[in-house]
């Protein structure tokens, strides 16, 4: 640990007493007032008036979040600005406890922030904003990848903070630009894995970081992508979503979806997602996960929203 330094996440000045290296230095006014502030201290193991205990995450009545991974870390998140974390393990400059930290934490952040966290990778195809949701293991990262290889910008991975409740629609907080790949996506790239930290220890996984270009300016989302696994030589397609099957999506997508739904707060994330489903067009793309078979996918997606406007949900782009 160090002295506190002050980082840009979503668009908040976070102030850590913690190394936080996947983040941008603040490098806003100085006058600007800290957002989120994380600190080390002792946390329980479990909130003594949990109303939701989710396995490994505890929601109190008063809307404290605690997670807890064992024999790792505590982190403790109240009212959407102050974040207590007790390491349970030495792990030199190991970087496992802050993938939880800015994975599920965040993910709670949101909630009390009130913000809409999607389980999605986010990029700027062009002059539009793509956001590919899916569940873990459906290959979000690595198209991502695909993506940032031919010259699009990467937003944030795995986790998309959404705003749904300003005038211009639902619009992308972005995050940090850095990505979570396993070996084979880097073989693939011929990236040697030397110099690049692992995500965690016991994880042929590792956190590329892809700083070049990254800004942390709020832009609207222009379509939200649903992935969906397609038969080997198959080519990829893409179909518009009705709305009422698109909430039922960005809802399925929704993370930490079993906390959030546990917590009583069904019909505030339908309303919401309803929201944005009548905001951003939501497709369904179904692709061939094989490596030779990216090339095709990253085609269909630039050819469709690259330099296309805005089309209305449940139609295709024109």
């Amino acid at each position: 640990m160090t002295e506190e330094r002050d980082h840009l996440l979503c668009g908040w000045r976070v102030r850590s007493a913690f190394p936080l290296p996947e983040l941008p230095v603040w490098r806003g006014p100085d006058d600007t007032p800290v957002d989120v502030t994380i600190r080390p201290g002792a946390v329980p193991p479990r909130l003594p008036d949990a109303i939701i205990p989710d396995g490994l995450v505890n929601i109190g009545a008063d809307g404290a979040a605690l997670v807890h991974i064992p024999g790792l870390v505590r982190i403790l998140l109240r009212d959407g600005r102050d974040i207590t974390v007790e390491i349970l393990r030495d792990e030199g400059e190991a970087t496992g406890w802050r993938a939880f930290l800015l994975g599920v934490g965040l993910a709670l952040l949101c909630d009390q922030r009130g913000v809409f966290p999607l389980h999605a990778a986010t990029l700027r195809v062009g002059n539009r904003t793509v956001a590919l949701a899916g569940d873990s293991g459906e290959g979000k990262s690595t198209l991502a990848f695909a993506l940032t290889r031919r010259g699009h910008r990467l937003l944030s991975d795995d986790l998309t903070v959404l705003r749904d409740d300003g005038p211009g629609g639902t619009t992308v907080l972005p995050a940090f630009p850095r990505l979570k790949l396993w070996r084979d996506t880097l073989d693939w790239a011929n990236l040697p894995v030397e110099g690049i930290p692992h995500v965690r220890p016991d994880l042929e996984k590792y956190d590329l970081s892809l700083a070049a270009g990254f800004t942390a300016d709020m832009v609207r989302l222009d379509a939200i992508l649903v992935l969906s696994k397609g038969a080997d030589g198959e080519p990829p397609a893409l179909t518009p979503l009705r709305q009422a099957e698109a909430v039922v999506e960005i809802m399925r997508h929704t993370s930490r979806r079993r906390t959030r739904l546990l917590a009583s707060h069904k019909p505030i994330l339908f309303k919401r997602s309803a929201e944005i489903a009548r905001s951003v067009p939501t497709f369904l793309l179904s692709y061939c996960r094989r490596f030779d078979a990216l090339g095709a996918t990253t085609a269909l997606i630039e050819g469709t929203f690259g330099q296309t406007p805005s089309c209305r949900p449940g139609q295709s782009p024109s």
